[in-house]
């Protein structure tokens, strides 16, 4: 075989000895250079790459590596992407001078041709082959040999050449470690590889001497390819004495407590093994498995701490307000106390990021002494993510769910499905679907995972979801949960977290003294108000590390010169976090403020709420006769909002007589990078057109959110807690919100309600009725001009 004299060269935790087959795993994004070398090369005869362990990476020199055509690449659709290699050992080479570094390393190598005989003196090889034959027939004597026939065994090795016997016992009997391989492949010769397995022979005989015959397990049949015609029977075996690593597999088995129909299948499949050949493909994924299967927790699980007080405790150091929240775990934890067999519901925390949903999961599971584990779903795209690989495919693992049950070698822990919203269908399957299985207390008592293809209970643990938007979780999954909704922060609210939680928190992870550090309550103000924009507190807690990243620079510089006590004043926050991102006053609504056409609305987002423009203007150069343009990024649900403010006002200008001759018009959303989508802006583009078409300015400072009906109806929206406290944020203090949605005030601090004008209205009449300069009477009656109007 014609092997090139530059070859490509990739660093492996595996070893590939000559005449072996080894697939070895790789992402492709760390390995791409090399996968578009491979299929570039495809359509050669044979594609080589010169294979090194990895740790002979850092060597200057002698590095030997071995030979690798590559028989096939599989791509394996995960998350990330990976390819597996599969290689075939053809001779060892040694590293030569390096040709290229980018894309990929390519040395000259210099090819070392595989040992057929040994070298040495007559003597020297004549004790070699001496020792080899009394240690085989040392072994064979120890190796239940009566069933296959010493002396025909022996004649059958006699006639086979030395280096081809070396080979057969290699395969046939040696389970390499990763420091067998790599002595292996570091031989300079055939006297070299056969002392080693010579010394391996003479300890497994040494071993096989203490067990009992009743202890030795195991027949692999004498591959055929090997007999060289010696008339010996294919059919005949050889027995095989239990490895370290099986008996501890079996171990593993009967501590494992698993129930006895699965102990059953799993002892055929451990017999299966043992009649495995080492040397056998499926030998390592036999073993793997059975390994896998044995290690499961399937009767271990951690004794629950039921006590409401320290639950309460728990739930209070570690969160601030929520009280709705806490109480209902609180509930959850009493039903436990006196009914412990009694499933509870799989809760589902929604809210914006930042608000502490993890984190109240974890104090749940510490409440109740409980083991810990997280699953992030976010991006999974694949039903074998949830329920794992056959193991009939390459590379095949379990599921996340299993896996995590794995890691936490308990049967009921709290496992957190992380971000269940951001889950999506794949062209593999809906992972969606295979969470069902999982949540539905009818069935997760004997869930099966594609890998260990085994029912397994999951039954007792616990499951806690959390996600964004409950509009994006799907519907099969949402009944099977119970919702709560984690709400934004007040600015009071953040303000106490920071000084109660953050802070301390924060000192304490940079190694600083709290006494010598001093945040002025002016300054956690400022970074509220002028540096973060969210519902939750992670963009200020990363504000308030950089103030420590700040402080920590300077105490290492003056190291313990001098002692200095650190007071952190607006002033000084400006110095340290520069510019302010974020205009208190909002210029864009002071801007909005007497303006025709122009309205101010109030939206909701995954990161809380804010106040949103909306601007109408008309088409002049429109041929046709009701045209519409929405631009800013708008949804399709907002597209139908505008029709129907569109066709709700041409219904209210004919009942009322009014006319208007053109009704082409233009409705942009500010922020047009930002997507936008939603029923609640219905209110605000009626009054944006209104204002538009009647040529009024609307009264100023006044924000609104509703959906609208095509009767005029104002229908409730969600997300009213947000809204109202971006537009407080804003310095607007009259708000117009749905009748229906007068319920939700209940959240709002008292504080702030009370600095607001909250209008309940339930009809589009009512609204510009407040919003119109003159009420309702001046749309009617069109006779009064712009000026006469804005004198009222």
């Amino acid at each position: 075989m014609d092997i090139p004299n530059e070859l490509p060269i990739i660093y492996t935790t595996k070893v590939l000895i000559p005449g072996y087959i080894l697939k070895i795993r790789l992402q492709v994004e760390n390995y791409s250079n090399l996968l578009n070398y491979l299929q570039t090369n495809r359509d050669s005869k044979s594609i080589h790459i010169g294979i090194i362990p990895e740790s002979d990476s850092d060597k200057a020199e002698d590095i030997i590596g071995t030979v690798g055509q590559v028989l096939s690449i599989i791509k394996i659709d995960s998350v990330p992407e990976d390819f597996v290699l599969v290689t075939e050992g053809i001779c060892r080479f040694k590293l030569d001078e390096t040709i290229s570094d980018e894309p990929l390393q390519i040395n000259k190598i210099v090819t070392i041709e595989n040992f057929k005989i040994l070298q040495g003196d007559e003597k020297t090889i004549h004790e070699l082959n001496a020792e080899f034959s009394k240690v085989v027939n040392d072994f064979l004597s120890y190796s239940g040999a009566n069933l296959f026939g010493r002396d025909t065994l022996k004649i059958l090795l006699n006639k086979t050449p030395l280096y081809q016997t070396v080979d057969f016992l290699l395969k046939t009997f040696v389970h390499l470690t990763p420091a067998d391989a790599y002595e292996i492949l570091r031989a300079t010769s055939l006297n070299s590889l056969l002392r080693f397995v010579i010394n391996w022979l003479k300890q497994e005989t040494i071993n096989e001497h203490k067990y009992s015959k009743s202890e030795k397990t195991g027949l692999i049949p004498v591959p055929s390819t090997l007999l060289n015609g010696s008339g010996v029977h294919r059919g005949i075996f050889l027995k095989k004495p239990i490895s370290q690593e099986l008996n501890q597999i079996q171990l593993a088995i009967k501590d494992s407590g698993m129930p006895t129909s699965i102990h059953k299948m799993i002892m055929k499949e451990f017999k299966r093994l043992g009649e495995m050949a080492t040397s056998n493909p499926d030998y390592t994924v036999s073993i793997n498995y059975i390994s896998y299967v044995a290690n499961l927790p399937w009767n271990k699980r951690t004794i629950e701490t039921l006590d409401l007080n320290k639950a309460k405790n728990v739930l209070k150091s570690n969160h601030y307000g929520m009280e709705k929240v806490k109480n209902r775990i609180l509930q959850f934890i009493a039903v436990k106390i006196l009914n412990p067999d009694r499933r509870g519901p799989i809760l589902c925390f929604i809210g914006p990021p930042g608000v502490g949903k993890t984190t109240i999961a974890k104090a749940i599971a510490s409440s109740l002494n409980r083991i810990f584990k997280r699953i992030s779903l976010g991006g999974i795209n694949s039903y074998s993510d949830i329920k794992g690989h056959r193991r009939t495919y390459v590379g095949a693992m379990p599921g996340c769910i299993i896996q995590a049950v794995h890691q936490a070698k308990t049967n009921n822990p709290i496992i957190l499905l992380d971000e269940i919203d951001k889950m999506y269908k794949g062209s593999s399957g809906d992972p969606a679907a295979a969470l069902l299985e999982v949540l539905d207390p009818e069935q997760n008592n004997s869930f099966v995972d594609s890998y260990i293809n085994l029912p397994f209970d999951v039954s007792q643990v616990m499951f806690i979801s959390t996600a964004n938007s409950a509009a994006d979780i799907p519907r099969t999954l949402r009944d099977r949960m119970e919702i709560i909704y984690l709400e934004g922060y007040t600015q009071e609210e953040k303000m106490q977290i920071a000084e109660m939680y953050l802070i301390p928190k924060i000192l304490k992870d940079h190694n600083m003294n709290e006494l010598q550090i001093f945040i002025c309550k002016n300054t956690i103000k400022d970074i509220i108000q002028k540096y973060t924009k969210e519902s939750g507190v992670r963009e200020l807690q990363r504000k308030l590390e950089v103030i420590c990243h700040y402080i920590a620079v300077d105490i290492v510089e003056n190291g313990d010169k001098i002692i200095k006590n650190y007071v952190i004043t607006p002033e000084l926050l400006l110095n340290i976090l520069d510019s302010e991102l974020y205009n208190v006053k909002n210029a864009l609504v002071e801007e909005s403020c007497n303006r025709i056409g122009v309205a101010i609305g109030m939206a909701w987002s995954p990161v809380g709420g804010k106040v949103q423009i909306i601007e109408a203007t008309k088409l002049y150069s429109s041929k046709e006769k009701n045209q519409l343009v929405l631009t800013g990024l708008a949804g399709r649900t907002l597209k139908e909002s505008v029709l129907i403010a569109q066709h709700w006002i041409q219904s209210f200008v004919k009942k009322n007589e009014v006319n208007i001759d053109n009704f082409c018009v233009h409705v942009h959303l500010p922020t047009g990078g930002i997507p936008k989508d939603g029923p609640s802006a219905g209110i605000t583009i009626v009054c944006a057109l209104i204002s538009l078409f009647w040529k009024i300015p609307l009264r100023p400072m006044i924000a609104m959110t509703g959906e609208i009906s095509l009767n005029g109806y104002v229908l409730p929206v969600g997300g009213v807690k947000e809204k109202i406290l971006a537009a407080y944020n804003s310095n607007i203090r009259t708000v117009i919100i749905p009748d229906h949605n007068m319920k939700d005030l209940k959240t709002i601090p008292n504080n702030i309600r009370e600095d607001l004008n909250i209008i309940p209205v339930k009809h589009l009449e009512e609204v510009l009725d407040i919003v119109i300069p003159g009420g309702l009477a001046i749309l009617k009656n069109p006779s009064f001009t712009t000026m006469e109007i804005c004198k009222l």
